[in-house]
């Protein structure tokens, strides 16, 4: 029986992507890479997270240039790099990055400072870049679902400190000392990037690599308008209404954004098929926080609420956007996909988004935060309404049913799965599928022959069925490319 949105059911150990089972010690330096450089991107480097009331590294003028060339250097290099060049490229991409804020940290002449943002900003993209290739194609899906949320919780850690007792805990080159700091340590992690990690991953993954159907691509329609409206639209409003109500605003935006990542880790914990779930919770917290901030001179305290339900929704997207790139660029070994969703996400969103939060704050009129809020919020709700045929079973059995389990299913495993199998089970259910012999199942798993045996006996019973014969005829629909 397919199960109803809103079931909350427990899954089981072995299936759940939020379980520690599914992290690997070999993929260590992936996860944290991905988690300290990423949050430093953004806490320290981005116009996302630049406000107007704290003092900060670079200054929010040079971080919006920073994060617009930033966007631009990893669409650009992502179309010319080849998955075994990731190793080589990071490690360049580091050092260039080390020498560029050196550079930034001991000379104070502007016109050094701003060629050396711009240097550190493309080198940002090609390490950007770099770590998205073992993210996609090596780690399994609970590894990618640690790194995207371990990293937004990162984010909103730091910033809260940035931002809290009004902007005064750093100070001048105390930020950039911090900062300088976590990005010594986020990038010694590629020290131990091995080369083979995605070329032998990429081997296994192609056997059985199923086609990307051409509906998967309107994820990156989502994407896109979620980093406008909410990344971009939501961002300068925020700023506004951060100078005219104060630093507790910003510091109410971070609060959301913890929730945000509880929110989001509990889902995929707790409940089936979450990715709808989170989808409108984004879409519904930032509607709803645009809508707040629309009565703000009528009650203060609409200020502070807009600005936890915009940090809720924001930081849910941002955590959804590369979750579900990572899930699906992975199921079908698809470069293709990779490239799209950053061009899509850095030039048509995250650009795209930067000039009009920009060109928002700059206005800085109530009467221009009240349309934008408003167009925000409509469009906002269509989503909203057309977010249930996500749910429906032909659009689910595509990538999401495989974002809740924790390795990727390119073999249709869920056709197993009802049927409470064990992963061994499954494995040699599917290889007397393509033909095996059990001597031939026991020596390709490296297992001996009467454990085989005893699988296969197992599995028989759970599926109530006696012969290889009616294992084909119950799966017929499995496909084996």
């Amino acid at each position: 029986m397919p199960l109803k949105i809103f079931d909350i059911i427990r899954l089981s150990e072995n299936d759940n992507v939020a379980g520690f089972k599914g992290l690997r010690k070999c993929n260590l330096p992936y996860i944290l890479i991905w988690i300290i450089y990423y949050a430093w991107v953004i806490a320290f480097a981005t116009w996302w997270t630049a406000s107007p009331l704290t003092e900060n590294v670079f200054g929010s003028n040079i971080r919006s240039l920073m994060h617009s060339v930033n966007l631009f250097s990893s669409a650009i290099l992502i179309l010319i790099i080849k998955k075994e060049w990731f190793v080589k490229m990071a490690r360049i991409g580091a050092v260039l990055i080390i020498a560029g804020m050196s550079v930034f940290l001991v000379v104070p002449s502007a016109p050094v400072q701003l060629v050396s943002a711009v240097i550190i900003s493309i080198s940002l993209g090609c390490v950007n870049t770099s770590i998205l290739m073992p993210f996609v194609f090596t780690l399994n899906n609970t590894e990618k679902l640690y790194a995207v949320v371990g990293s937004n919780l990162l984010i909103s850690l730091i910033s809260l400190f940035q931002n809290s007792n009004y902007g005064n805990n750093l100070q001048g080159r105390d930020d950039l000392l911090l900062s300088f700091l976590i990005l010594i340590i986020a990038l010694s992690a590629t020290v131990f990037f091995k080369r083979d990690s995605i070329v032998s991953n990429r081997v296994s993954i192609n056997a059985n690599t199923p086609k990307i159907p051409s509906r998967i691509y309107l994820t990156l329609f989502f994407n896109c308008a979620f980093a406008i409206l909410g990344k971009g639209v939501g961002t300068g409003i925020l700023n506004i209404t951060s100078e005219g109500f104060g630093n507790p605003v910003v510091v109410w935006y971070y609060i959301g954004g913890l929730a945000g990542c509880l929110i989001y880790f509990a889902l995929y914990a707790f409940t089936s098929k979450a990715f709808v779930l989170l989808g409108n919770i984004s879409f519904a917290f930032i509607s709803m926080g645009l809508l707040c901030n629309a009565f703000t001179a009528q009650a203060s305290g609409m200020a502070m609420l807009f600005a936890l339900l915009l940090g809720v929704g924001n930081t849910v997207g941002m955590i959804n956007m590369y979750y579900i790139l990572g899930v699906i660029g992975r199921k079908y070994n698809s470069m293709r996909y990779l490239k799209m969703s950053i061009i899509f996400i850095g030039i048509c969103g995250g650009v795209s988004g930067v000039v009009v939060g920009n060109l928002i704050h700059s206005v800085n009129t109530a009467e221009i935060a009240l349309i934008a809020s408003l167009v925000s919020v409509s469009v906002m709700m269509i989503f909203m309404i057309l977010s249930p045929l996500l749910a429906q079973e032909k659009y689910y059995s595509d990538w999401a049913r495989d974002s809740e389990m924790s390795e990727i299913d390119n073999d249709q495993l869920y056709l197993f799965r009802k049927y409470q199998l064990s992963r061994r089970e499954i494995e040699v259910c599917k290889l007397l599928l393509q033909g095996y012999t059990l001597r031939q199942i026991s020596a390709m798993l490296s297992i001996a022959y009467s454990t085989v045996n005893t699988y296969c006996t197992c599995a028989y019973r759970k599926l109530n069925i006696n012969s290889r014969t009616e294992l084909m005829i119950l799966f017929k629909d499995y496909i084996v490319e």
